[in-house]
């Protein structure tokens, strides 16, 4: 294990689905008349480099200085309790550390600044950057080119099954994890702690665990 990629939302923060949780309420308290659907549409086309943040407020009907907007819409978001202390853990071991993130990227780089894990972080790998979403194979080899690393080397972290498959059929070790306690999958990891240890285990030997 020479490196470890982490999923943004449901690993690195609390909540696993930032449209859903976080964003239609912030939109709504600001005057959009869009629906959760067309919401998520729009924030879909900029998480795929379609469109600025300051574009999708508009899009959404949200009037206002769009930087100001992303300070605050990214306020919104918490860090995993434990995730940063991991992070460094990992960092003082000598493995690197990444994350791919199917994300805007200016509400990317304003949450990790917002909540101190950007300079934690050695790679970002953002969905609105190299415009491809898990689990669609191109955000994957993204990180390895940006990277440097094979496949095998990393172990992948994420809250979702879709995504994970799709890691480990290139090559990924990959682990799902549930901290929120929402995933029907029994092989989820529920806790830090667990995951933690799962890491320690791979530190210490070649041996990988498939994915079911």
């Amino acid at each position: 294990m020479r490196a470890v990629a982490f999923d943004a939302m449901g690993v690195l923060y609390r909540s696993g689905d930032d449209v859903r949780d976080i964003l239609v309420p912030f939109a709504r308290a600001r005057g959009s008349t869009l629906s959760d659907d067309d919401i998520r549409v729009a924030y879909r086309r900029a998480s795929l480099g379609e469109a600025t943040s300051a574009e999708l407020w508009t899009q959404l009907g949200v009037a206002g200085d769009a930087a100001e907007l992303d300070a605050t819409y990214v306020r919104g978001l918490e860090v995993t309790p434990g995730v940063a202390a991991l992070i460094d853990e990992l960092r003082a071991q000598g493995v690197v550390v990444g994350c791919i993130s199917n994300d805007i990227v200016e509400w990317s780089l304003a949450a990790r600044r917002a909540h101190g894990i950007d300079a934690r972080v050695d790679y970002w790998t953002i969905s609105g950057a190299v415009r491809s979403r898990k689990p669609q194979r191109e955000i994957y080899l993204a990180f390895l080119e940006q990277t440097g690393l094979a496949a095998g080397d990393v172990v992948f972290v994420d809250d979702r099954a879709v995504n994970v498959e799709a890691a480990a059929a290139l090559g990924f070790d990959a682990i799902l994890v549930d901290f929120g306690g929402t995933a029907s999958s029994g092989d989820a990891l529920r806790t830090v702690a667990a995951l933690r240890s799962a890491l320690g285990a791979r530190r210490q030997g070649p041996q990988r665990v498939p994915v079911k």
